[in-house]
């Protein structure tokens, strides 16, 4: 048996964001506009980099409609050129080729623009998720990209079975959750820090933590049933004192959990819980 690690460092780098009425998050919950992160990890490990996540393409960084034409208003993206995945991943002194392993929380087009990157590196994905995205429902198609399917199409991927969580390094530092329902792979990530603490990154299972606390979806969900199953996991492994979950588009999380900078420690963690 592998003995048990933790994760070297992680960093939730600098996001761009989607502005978007209320309602498309939470259902029954309009009347607001929400202005969201759209946002990366990076997991340092002794087994290589992990990325969850590549957000908005680099080419649309400093002018999102040239990249994503009427979707860039429709989403008021806002994508200054510091907030480039390559470049960030750069300073902090390493480069792309570093990153060995991509897990993608799913495949909507705010997750999948920086894939072409990342064309050397093992890519873990929810089982029907890459399918699903090239045959969508009719309500949910318009959130895939193309492109970015196509620069999925390049990398070797691993399906993680839906109900099945995956232990990436077999020493518990770096867990795939299954959280299915908003596309038919949603996945999660669970992270082991030094201490013990354990950080859970939702991916798209939740959009605001409200999704969490009242068990409601979105109305773009794929699986309404399996949608409601997740949020029920991510709200039952919230209620141990070892964990804190972080619903990734939700700006007060953002807010909160980045207080420090974009390096997030188990000691930045436990100063937001206390």
């Amino acid at each position: 048996m592998s003995r048990s690690r933790s994760v070297r460092r992680m960093w939730a780098l600098d996001a761009p964001t989607i502005t978007v009425d209320k309602s498309i998050l939470l259902l029954g919950g309009g009347g607001e506009t929400v202005t969201l992160p759209a946002p990366c990890f990076l997991v340092e490990h002794d087994e290589g980099l992990v990325l969850f996540d590549t957000g908005l393409a680099s080419e649309a960084a400093g002018d999102p409609a040239a990249a994503y034409g009427p979707l860039a208003a429709m989403f008021e993206m806002t994508f200054p050129e510091e907030c480039r995945l390559d470049r960030q991943i750069e300073a902090l002194g390493f480069r792309t080729t570093d990153v060995k392993r991509v897990v993608l929380s799913h495949a909507h087009f705010d997750h999948t623009g920086g894939l072409h990157h990342f064309t050397h590196a093992e890519g873990f994905v929810g089982s029907g998720e890459l399918r699903y995205a090239h045959n969508a429902d009719p309500h949910t198609a318009g959130f895939f990209r193309s492109k970015d399917l196509e620069a999925a199409g390049r990398i070797k991927w691993n399906e993680l079975p839906a109900g099945y969580d995956h232990d990436m390094f077999g020493d518990g530092s770096v867990t795939l959750l299954s959280l299915p329902g908003h596309t038919p792979g949603a996945l999660g990530l669970q992270l082991r820090f030094e201490d013990g603490h354990t950080l859970i990154l939702t991916g798209d299972a939740a959009h605001l933590r409200e999704n969490i606390g009242h068990t409601v979806g979105m109305p773009f969900d794929a699986d309404v049933v399996r949608k409601l199953d997740s949020l029920r996991k991510l709200k039952l492994l919230g209620t141990r004192p070892d964990v804190t979950v972080w619903v990734n588009h939700d700006p007060q999380d953002w807010a909160t959990l980045r207080a420090t900078g974009n390096e997030i420690t188990a000691a930045s963690l436990y100063a937001v819980r206390s």
